[in-house]
C-alpha cells in the first residue's frame, strides 16, 4: 500500500513539473510542458509523451508558470526587435523577483551590451562618413583600393578564433595562439552554444559572427560545449575517487566543487561546469544516484562527460 502511495506522489510530482508552462500554437491547440531549451527558430518542449520541437512561426504564445519567465518572453520579444532598453527593463524586473535566475542576469547584461555596441556603431558610421569626404577630397582621381574586412576575419582578430558551421551546430576549428579565447581554454573543436546566455543552435552564421564583433577592450560571454574523458575504473569508490562533487541546480546537473589533484581536475573538468551528458546519456531526466550509477559503471576505460562551460572572452584587435 505505502509503495501505491509512494508512486501516486511521485507521479503527481511528476506531472505538475512537466505541466508548468503553455503553448499556445496558431492554430489554437495547446501543448502543455516544461520549456527546457529556447533557440532562435523553435523551443523543446518537454511532456509526459517525450521532448518535442516546435517552431516558433506555429506559436502564438507561451504562458509561463513563473512570473519571471514571462517576463523574459517580453524581455526576449523587444530584443529581437532591437529595442535593447524595453528588454532590459524586463529582464529587471524578472531578476527582481528572482535573483538567482542566471538565465536573466545573462541576458540584462547583454541588453546593455548591445545598447553600447548600437552606440558605438552610430559614432563610428559619423566618423567612416567623415574620413570618407577628406579621403575622396585627397585622392580626387586615385585610385586607391579600399579594404572591407570581413566578419570572420574581425572575430579572428578581435577573439582568436574561427567559427565554421554545418546544419545549424557552430564549431571553433582554429584558435589563434596567445589570444584572448586561447587564454581563457577555448580548444580547437569546442562547439559554440551560446552567446550572453542565450542559445545559438539552428542561428545563421552571419548573425553569429556579428554579435562576437564588438568595441575594443569590451567583452563578450559565450557558452562553449566540449566532450572530456576520463579514465575510470569499476566500483563502489569510482564516483569519490573522480574528485567532482555532483549536484543538480536551475540549470542541469552541475559540477559543484573539484578536489584538486583528483582525476576531474587533471582530465579538465572545473567548478560550475554543466554536464550535458554522461557517456552519450543525457542527464536532464536523470536523478542524481542514477547519474553515479554512470559513473560507478562504465562501459569502458574511459567516462566521457559532455559539458557546457560558461567563458567571458575580452576584444582585442584595432
Amino acid at each position: 500500500m505505502k509503495k501505491i502511495i509512494l508512486f501516486i506522489i511521485t507521479a503527481v510530482f511528476i506531472s505538475a513539473a512537466l505541466y508548468a508552462d503553455t503553448v499556445i500554437l496558431k492554430n489554437r491547440t495547446k501543448v502543455k510542458g516544461l520549456v527546457v531549451d529556447e533557440y532562435v527558430d523553435r523551443i523543446a518542449l518537454s511532456t509526459v509523451e517525450g521532448e518535442r520541437h516546435i517552431l516558433r512561426k506555429d506559436i502564438d504564445r507561451i504562458e509561463y508558470d513563473t512570473p519571471e519567465q514571462n517576463f523574459m518572453q517580453l524581455g526576449r520579444a523587444y530584443d529581437s526587435k532591437g529595442w535593447y532598453d524595453k528588454a532590459a527593463f524586463y529582464y529587471k524586473k524578472a531578476i527582481d523577483i528572482n535573483p538567482d535566475y542566471k538565465e536573466a542576469r545573462d541576458a540584462y547584461v547583454a541588453s546593455h551590451a548591445k545598447m553600447w555596441h548600437e552606440e558605438e556603431k552610430r559614432t563610428k558610421k559619423d566618423i567612416d562618413l567623415h574620413n570618407m569626404a577628406k579621403e575622396w577630397q585627397a585622392r580626387k582621381n586615385k585610385q586607391v583600393p579600399v579594404v572591407v574586412k570581413s566578419k570572420e576575419i574581425q572575430v579572428k582578430e578581435s577573439l582568436g578564433i574561427s567559427v565554421t558551421e554545418h546544419e545549424g551546430i557552430f564549431r571553433i576549428n582554429e584558435v589563434v595562439p596567445g589570444s584572448s579565447s586561447a587564454k581563457a581554454g577555448i580548444q580547437k573543436g569546442d562547439f559554440l552554444v551560446g552567446i550572453w546566455g542565450r542559445l545559438i543552435r539552428y542561428s545563421k552564421l552571419e548573425d553569429i559572427l556579428g554579435e562576437l564583433i564588438g568595441p575594443k577592450y569590451s567583452e563578450v560571454k559565450i557558452l562553449v560545449s566540449r566532450d572530456i574523458s576520463i579514465p575510470a575504473e569499476t566500483g563502489a569508490n569510482t564516483y569519490k575517487d573522480l574528485g567532482a562533487s555532483l549536484g543538480f541546480e536551475y540549470e542541469g546537473l552541475l559540477i559543484k566543487d573539484i578536489i584538486p589533484g583528483k582525476k576531474a581536475e587533471s582530465s579538465g573538468l572545473k567548478k560550475g561546469d554543466l554536464v550535458i551528458a554522461i557517456d552519450k546519456n543525457v542527464t536532464r531526466y536523470l536523478p542524481l544516484d542514477s547519474v553515479i550509477s554512470l559513473i560507478s559503471n562504465p562501459k569502458n576505460d574511459k567516462i566521457v562527460f559532455t559539458v557546457r562551460r560558461s567563458i567571458n572572452l575580452r576584444r582585442e584587435g584595432e
